[in-house]
């Protein structure tokens, strides 16, 4: 090896470090010599009780100090001056966020944990581990799940489309609103219906033909086609009705319409699609008339259903389509199950029967105030023999279009599962069901007859066939859809009392088809006459 040049004795730098002195040796380090001995030694302060570790432990890192080896201070208390600790600076180096994610305030163990603490603290709250605790563990659950419910309703009404339907007739801009009435405050009206409240029978006309009971045995499995009618039924408006305009200049009441248009304004507060009737006031009487060229009298299908249905007027699914689909074979099942026995008549010959479906009329007088005394028309389709008796009739017919849609198969339920049936017909069809149960309350109906209708197949609008029949009593069935007349008069009354302060004039009384909102509107005298309504806006 080449010998390493001698540098100088002594050498001063800026920073006053004085460099040692090297020596030349031909061994590895400085010689023995060179080295003071009690310099060069670390003295670290021990007993003789006490263990030595190793002067230098190459083996151990820096995490050894935390573990668990025998070299440490905790164990063998031995002094840790000469064990080595070895910084891992590269492990706290990264180019990538290796963070974890925060914790979200409601998680699912969290929510678990907090279920299992409430279940606890239930089970033994004052030490009763018996019915009381059981009772109690039920009430949450279900509590509970009333919970879980309203939010999955309201999650799935969140992302679901909103359909916007038209209104049923064209507001005019030079039209004013004079009054508007939330239909939540209509559920809150409330009128004492007593024992001195009762009807009074102004007039009968027509008469009732017999039901067909061959009918009450139809089942899908011997089902029967539904036959188109031989004559159209048509609902005559109040104004054209001459009985209703005799009984008016008669003095007999206050308010005129018919059953139709009083069980609308009853269950406002159930409908989703708009409607509308022309209100017209002269001394101090209200007569309620529907529009000519108005859908008042076409059925609506799956109105209150939780899956809103198009608005599509080509669709065969729609809202149009399938109002008229559901009219005309409500119309043809009221027809085909009565029978051609003779009929029996309640009075003399019904004037509004010539070239429609005959029918029964009870003219009807309600006292609701001092200044409101309401005459209706109310219809009845049939008369059946029942316990030896004749029973009174309100025949109506429900259609389904498509069982995919509904949620439920009629022709696999209809004869197992019938309360599933009509429960799903009470909640999709809350509001044309309460109009029906209004209609046979006030007409004095006895039974209602439900006829399910179907088509023959769900592209096929032509065709239905029956599948079953069932009876209800009007009042039994009121009760098991949550209506109570009390709310039916309440509400009419707030509606009557709010259009008899008006002054004398025409106007509109309009549902509004996507808010739940009844508004008056002042219209002109000429109003919906020929061609009026039919002309286009500008």
């Amino acid at each position: 090896a080449r010998p390493l040049p001698l540098q100088p004795a002594r050498r001063t730098v800026a920073m006053g470090f004085t460099i040692p002195q090297i020596q030349e040796t031909d061994s590895w380090g400085p010689s023995a010599d060179a080295v003071d001995a009690d310099k060069a030694l670390t003295y670290a302060p021990f007993t003789r009780s006490d263990k030595f570790g190793r002067a230098a432990d190459w083996n151990q890192t820096g995490y050894a100090k935390f573990g668990g080896n025998r070299y440490s201070s905790g164990q063998g208390g031995a002094s840790t001056v000469f064990n080595f600790f070895a910084n891992d600076d590269d492990a706290e180096f990264s180019l990538v966020d290796n963070k974890p994610a925060p914790r979200t305030r409601f998680g699912a163990k969290r929510f678990q944990q907090r279920n299992f603490q409430r279940r606890d603290q239930t089970a033994f709250v004052g030490g009763d581990v018996g019915q009381g605790a059981t009772r109690e563990r039920a009430r949450q659950q279900r509590m509970q799940s009333k919970k879980s419910q309203q939010w999955n309703t309201w999650a799935y009404n969140r992302n679901r489309d909103v359909v916007t339907y038209t209104s049923s007739v064209d507001i005019r801009p030079e039209w004013s609103v004079l009054d508007q009435m939330q239909l939540s405050e209509l559920t809150k009206a409330r009128f004492p219906v007593d024992k001195d409240f009762a009807h009074k029978d102004l007039e009968q006309r027509g008469a009732l033909r017999w039901f067909d009971k061959s009918f009450d045995r139809v089942t899908p499995k011997l089902e029967r086609d539904l036959v188109r009618p031989k004559s159209s039924s048509y609902h005559t408006t109040t104004s054209d009705d001459p009985t209703l305009m005799r009984l008016a200049e008669e003095g007999k009441g206050t308010v005129f319409a018919t059953d139709q248009m009083v069980a609308a304004i009853m269950c406002a507060a159930r409908s989703v699609y708009g409607w509308d009737l022309v209100v017209t006031k002269r001394d101090g009487k209200l007569i309620f008339d529907k529009r000519d060229e108005g859908a008042f009298d076409l059925l609506t299908v799956s109105e209150t259903a939780q899956d809103a249905i198009t608005d599509d007027k080509e669709n065969i699914n729609g809202v149009p389509q399938l109002s008229r689909e559901s009219t005309a074979a409500n119309d043809a099942y009221a027809q085909q199950v009565l029978g051609d026995e003779p009929p029996v008549r309640l009075g003399e010959a019904d004037e509004l029967a010539q070239g429609s479906v005959p029918s029964a009329y009870k003219y009807r007088a309600w006292r609701l105030s001092d200044a409101i005394t309401l005459v209706a028309r109310c219809e009845l389709n049939g008369v059946t023999e029942t316990k030896g008796a004749n029973a009174t009739l309100c025949v109506k017919a429900l259609t389904e279009f498509d069982s995919k849609v509904t949620g439920m198969d009629w022709r696999s339920k209809i004869e197992t599962q019938r309360g599933a049936v009509i429960a799903t017909e009470l909640k999709n069809n809350a509001n044309k069901l309460a109009k029906w149960t209004c209609c046979a309350l006030l007409a004095g109906a006895d039974i209602m007859k439900l006829g399910f209708v179907s088509r023959a197949h769900p592209k096929d609008p032509a065709n239905h066939v029956i599948l079953n029949t069932q009876s209800y009593k009007p009042k039994d069935f009121a009760q098991q859809i949550n209506l109570t007349e009390a709310n039916m008069w309440g509400v009419f009354k707030a509606v009557a009392e709010t259009t008899m302060k008006l002054p004398d004039g025409k106007y509109l009384l309009v549902k509004d088809p996507n808010k739940p909102t009844l508004r008056t509107y002042e219209v002109p005298e000429d109003a919906f006459d020929d061609g009026y309504s039919k002309e286009p806006l500008e």
